[in-house]
């Protein structure tokens, strides 16, 4: 070969190689960059917001961050379809961008918020828990209607469910439990006070039951009993002093007066002892009958049957008794009042057929009662 030829051969070899690599080199800077770091970087604060669980804490703000990703690879995809040249991917970065943005502003708010609910959620189980016991000290031991107290243990069951949720920061799972808690727990101490409220409306009665009794005693210089339903306790008066006050228990339907035979109410009202029982004559250690029903409740009782709030076939009741075997720690009877053995032999001694016995609601006002009872 001519070295003329081989000159023009290196040339032109020199030429092309130039022009291939500005060729490959003018391709790719027409070839559009890929959005890749940008969509990884909004794939990560969704991934990190996701285990923030601003889901539940920031929801709308994490669903935004999440479409905007969603949105970011179905426009990359949509993109890469296109011959290459065409490919724009602005709005790619622009979907991943907003991602990102979205995703740190629900883990910010998440932080927050997570704060705020586990402040409210403690401080609103220390404010239950506190009105739970009030409730406890003041009514489990009254005869609630049965719906009141299966509302009282869901509350309670809730309460202790989103303690639950609280140890394991569950915050927001919490705070739903907390607040169905709310509505049981103060809806049944409403509902409770409500119907304390109603009975004590009776007080100016049973006062004036009270201190005629008691005055009775101190002019006469005699016994006389008083027995209270709230506290349940029967006191032993001689000469208008108080001599002893004894713990007591009544019938399973004590709040309120007795209105008919097997209704489990103890009576309320003025009486006198009819008869002293004891060995065989009684089923129990020892018993002081009373004169239930007297004109009163016969009365009473008649009115209910014309008014139809008793049945027609309703009978009043009787043998309602002073009796032993108390100290059973609830009210159980069927009417009756029941002491210690101990305290029956006490009242026992002292009493005799004529005694006037005189049954109230309270001697305290409701306030006073709310009072002792928080106190205790």
């Amino acid at each position: 070969m001519k070295s003329g030829s081989l000159t023009n051969l290196v040339v032109y070899s020199i030429v092309a190689a130039v022009l291939l690599t500005l060729g490959v080199l003018a391709f790719h800077a027409l070839v559009p960059e890929s959005p890749q770091p940008e969509v990884e970087q909004a794939r990560a604060a969704v991934a990190r917001a996701r285990d923030m669980q601003s889901g539940i804490y920031s929801p709308r703000l994490f669903r935004e961050a999440q479409n905007n990703y969603d949105s970011a690879m179905a426009a990359w995809r949509s993109e890469n379809e296109r011959f290459i040249l065409l490919r724009n991917y602005d709005r790619v970065i622009m979907f991943a961008e907003s991602a990102e943005k979205k995703a740190e502003d629900a883990m910010r708010n998440t932080v927050s918020r997570s704060k705020s609910l586990k402040s409210s959620l403690e401080s609103e189980i220390a404010r239950l828990n506190r009105e739970m016991a009030s409730f406890e000290k003041i009514f489990l031991s009254m005869p609630l209607p049965q719906d009141v107290r299966k509302k009282h243990s869901r509350g309670k069951l809730l309460i202790k469910e989103a303690e639950i949720d609280f140890s394991k920061e569950r915050y927001v799972d919490g705070n739903l439990k907390i607040t169905e808690a709310n509505e049981y727990i103060s809806g049944t101490y409403n509902l409770a006070r409500n119907t304390l409220q109603d009975y004590f409306k009776h007080y100016p009665f049973w006062q004036e039951w009270a201190m005629e009794a008691i005055e009775n005693s101190r002019k006469s210089g005699s016994y006389a009993i008083l027995v209270e339903k709230i506290p349940p306790q029967c006191h032993l008066y001689h000469g208008g002093k108080k001599k002893y006050t004894f713990e007591a228990e009544f019938g399973s339907n004590w709040l309120g007066d007795k209105k008919s035979r097997g209704d489990m109410a103890t009576p309320e009202g003025n009486y006198r002892i009819t008869k002293k029982l004891s060995g065989g004559s009684t089923k129990y250690y020892k018993a002081l009958l009373i004169n239930y029903p007297n004109k009163i409740d016969v009365q009473e009782f008649n009115e209910r049957i014309r008014s139809g709030q008793l049945p027609l076939d309703a009978s009043i009741g009787d043998m309602i008794e002073i009796h032993g075997d108390g100290g059973k720690g609830g009210h159980w009877t069927q009417g009756c009042v029941a002491l210690k053995n101990s305290d029956m032999d006490i009242l026992y001694k002292h009493a005799s057929k004529g005694t006037p016995v005189t049954i109230i609601g309270s001697a305290l006002t409701l306030e006073e009662f709310f009072s002792s009872r928080e106190n205790l």
